[in-house]
């Protein structure tokens, strides 16, 4: 009995391999004779279009359809390469994706409910609005002082609970719910917004640098600002892309702190690397920064910035053994306040506690158990809700 061979359709074969996420020499060294399969000079056998069926992450029979299909999200996509859109999302994003959408889902149907009030700085400003006017405005309204840089060591984590104290959901994660084995790429995506009617959730790719995280971070403000949801990578060759960058720059540093801060008796290199420090950006970031606001000319720029690149920035530390306890990674994965939201709900009766389980990524009711114990609710007795977020309706 011969080899048992599979007929897989062109435009399904490449959809596969570029699901597998690996890379033209990875893909060969699994896969020797990919190159004849591409050609159709030779099929996969059954075994091979298993073993391609099972890197891409999808069933067997979807490699015997014509034509890819049910594998793309509605979120809008900014992602560029040499200015052009990028094609298709990684089965890892497109994961993270449907588990943010479902538990924004869950917690604009609960707020609509019980009356939490939507944050009011969603779609406070258009994009002919001045990036500058509403980065200000921003940190009127999250109670940063327009005169200082983001306060403590942590400012990702500041900045964060910030945003949540005004009612948007923050999740932080540099891997696929809580499988260490796969992680997120910077060189695919920096974050992504959603919107479901009056509520919005940011997520941020903790995979990177923690400059580069603050900056991911105040770029998805400017998303929620503008009230446009979609994937980002700081690319600035879309309108919108550009806006929430400046946004992002001057949200994180003011133009009158940093003015205050120059010292212009100091060399450039020594301004910028001072400067980043006290406003917890890249070298790169405030270099840009200090010409955005006229303060060196375009000649300088370029000078410092061969100097600046030729130090990579250091890259954040991956999650690993030693690192925070399940339950603090937890919290940051789906955010305090929709982890806040979600076990008083559950422990109150108004969602089925497996509900919860699922949505806050528990792989069983032990492990719920655990992380309930460990909620501010459960230990202040049910307060939180009302006095930190006020959830609860005059």
């Amino acid at each position: 009995m011969g080899v048992l061979r599979v007929d897989i359709e062109p435009s399904v074969l490449d959809w596969a391999l570029r699901r597998t996420g690996l890379s033209d020499e990875k893909l060969r060294a699994t896969f020797p004779k990919v190159n004849d399969w591409r050609s159709g000079e030779e099929r996969p056998t059954l075994n091979q279009a298993k073993e391609l069926a099972k890197k891409a992450r999808i069933p067997f029979g979807r490699l015997l359809l014509q034509a890819p299909s049910g594998e793309e999200t509605d979120v809008p996509d900014f992602r560029t390469v040499r200015n052009e859109r990028l094609d298709g999302l990684s089965p890892d994003l497109q994961e993270v994706i449907h588990s943010a959408e479902a538990r924004l889902g869950w917690y604009s149907d609960y707020a609509e409910e019980v009356g939490i009030p939507g944050p009011e700085i969603l779609r406070s400003a258009q994009d002919s609005t001045s990036s500058i006017l509403a980065a200000r405005q921003a940190r009127i309204a999250l109670g940063f002082d327009e005169a200082f840089a983001i306060p403590g060591p942590e400012r990702v984590t500041t900045l964060a609970h910030q945003m949540e104290d005004v009612g948007i959901l923050v999740s932080r994660n540099s891997i696929v719910g809580n499988s260490t084995q796969r992680h997120f790429s910077i060189d695919e995506f920096r974050g992504f917004t959603l919107i479901d009617g009056e509520f919005c959730l940011v997520f941020v790719n903790t995979s990177d640098a923690k400059t580069a995280q603050l900056f991911s971070l105040a770029h998805e403000l400017g998303h929620v600002a503008l009230g446009k949801a979609g994937i980002s990578d700081h690319s600035d060759h879309l309108r919108v892309e550009r806006w929430c960058n400046e946004f992002a720059a001057a949200f994180i540093a003011p133009e009158t702190a940093v003015k205050e801060r120059y010292n212009k008796k100091c060399s450039l290199l020594d301004n910028v690397t001072s400067l980043a420090s006290v406003f917890g950006i890249s070298r790169e970031a405030m270099l840009l920064r200090l010409k955005d606001i006229f303060l060196i000319e375009q000649q300088e720029f370029d000078e410092v910035m061969r100097l600046v690149r030729v130090r990579k920035e250091k890259k954040a530390t991956q999650e690993g053994s030693g690192g925070p306890s399940f339950h603090v990674l937890v919290r940051s994965r789906v955010g305090e306040r929709f982890f806040e939201t979600i076990t008083f709900a559950a422990k109150s009766g108004q969602i089925p506690e497996r509900d919860a389980a699922r949505l806050l990524g528990a792989a069983s009711y032990k492990s719920f158990e655990n992380l309930v114990k460990k909620s501010d609710w459960a230990s202040r007795e049910a307060e939180y809700l009302g006095s930190k977020f006020q959830l609860i309706g005059d």
